[in-house]
């Protein structure tokens, strides 16, 4: 498969063709929902000297990771935990180490990761129920979950150990009321999981606030690290929790990664370079200006492209005050196929991505997420417009 979920037919062939041609810009800037586009800076660090992972100075390495997601996130009460994998592997992690035995998980539904959610929990054995918006796709996947429906199920459901929901639903770029959902969960005895792999650094809902007992995250995507590793942060109560529940993974059971990392150890091989690059993308979150810098860089990020979006008459699918600050899902043109569109775009140097499941074709995403140059966020409206027309021709 290729850039945005098609096949590797004729873009993929032909980028290195226009990229000699000089057809496109001296870099490709994706705006696909990550992996993102990182600094020099970030690149860097994936060429430092090679570290066996059980050396004091990868224990160092790893200790201030550790110390560091936290305090990015404002989540300074909880536990950090390294994986090796993609944002699913977190995921999965979260899940199969939230549920004790016997007990239950209910999941927020509104999406392909919501569904993912659900997935995980059933691959596993657990046993799993959902809460949905009623309708088809394009209904469902752009409606917040209502609050009171995740209190009448658990109501229902009074063996539910863990409720998990994702944060920003990168099927559509819908945010949902976690903070809401995280107050009911609060007076229960389970465990709120949020998946905010694509909330981190990018979304105005501080962590903080949501109550969230674990949360998972990866460092490619509002961080601007490099894909490779994840994370997985415990609020004290969860730290209980994943030491009480069976182990249902080798790689992915917290409890094994509690133990090692606590003592500046891993129980896997880690990434041992792109944990250098995460290092070094957390250093520049900071000098940024944290939570607060890199939040506002994204709203002005989303406004300026929107409004050229606006001026082409491109149609937003989520309605504004529920959209989040990175993805916007658009219409296609008519007459334009999506693919057409992405290689008319990666011509001109943007990688776009399409719409999932039932929804690909008939929309696509822009992604503003990474380190992106402004000029380029500034060129993308000309860029889409050029591509647009190309497309129809």
């Amino acid at each position: 498969m290729g850039y945005g979920g098609h096949a590797e037919t004729g873009a993929g062939r032909l980028f290195g063709a226009w990229l000699a041609s000089g057809d496109v810009d001296d870099e490709l800037i994706l705006l696909n929902p990550g992996p993102a586009c990182t600094s020099q800076r970030v690149k860097d660090a994936l060429l430092r000297g090679d570290l066996c992972h059980r050396e004091p100075e990868f224990g160092e390495l790893l200790a201030r990771i550790r110390t560091d997601l936290p305090r990015a996130l404002g989540l300074t009460s909880h536990e950090a935990l390294l994986v090796t994998g993609s944002g699913t592997s977190a995921m999965e992690m979260a899940v199969i180490s939230s549920v004790r035995e016997g007990r239950e998980i209910l999941v927020v539904d509104n999406g392909v990761y919501g569904d993912r959610l659900l997935r995980i929990a059933r691959a596993n054995g657990i046993t799993a129920h959902a809460v949905r918006p009623d309708g088809d796709d394009l209904t469902r996947w752009t409606t917040p979950v209502d609050p009171e429906a995740v209190r009448a199920a658990l109501a229902e459901h009074p063996g539910v150990d863990a409720v998990a929901v994702v944060h920003h639903e990168t099927t559509t770029g819908l945010i949902n009321p976690v903070k809401a959902i995280g107050e009911i969960v609060a007076g229960t005895d389970a465990l709120l999981v949020v998946d905010a792999i694509s909330a981190t650094g990018n979304e105005d809902q501080d962590l903080g606030e949501i109550g969230a007992d674990i949360v998972c995250g990866t460092a490619n995507k509002g961080l601007h690290g490099q894909p490779g590793v994840s994370f997985v942060l415990c609020s004290p109560k969860a730290v209980e929790r994943v030491q009480e529940v069976p182990e249902r993974s080798l790689y992915l059971n917290a409890a094994s990664y509690l133990k090692g990392q606590r003592s500046g150890n891993v129980p896997f091989t880690p990434a041992v370079q792109v944990c250098y690059a995460l290092d070094e993308a957390l250093q520049e979150y900071f000098e940024q200006g944290g939570f607060a810098g890199r939040t506002r860089l994204y709203r002005e990020r989303a406004e300026l492209v929107r409004s050229g979006f606006a001026r082409l008459g491109l149609d937003v699918l989520v309605r504004p005050d529920l959209r989040s600050n990175s993805v916007t899902m658009l219409h296609l043109p008519d007459a334009v196929p999506y693919d057409r569109l992405h290689d008319e775009l990666k011509r001109r140097g943007y990688v776009i991505y399409a719409g999932q499941g039932s929804l690909s074709s008939r929309f696509f995403r822009i992604c503003t997420m990474g380190e992106i140059p402004w000029h380029r966020l500034e060129e993308l409206e000309g860029a889409l417009a050029a591509s647009v027309s190309a497309a129809r021709a």
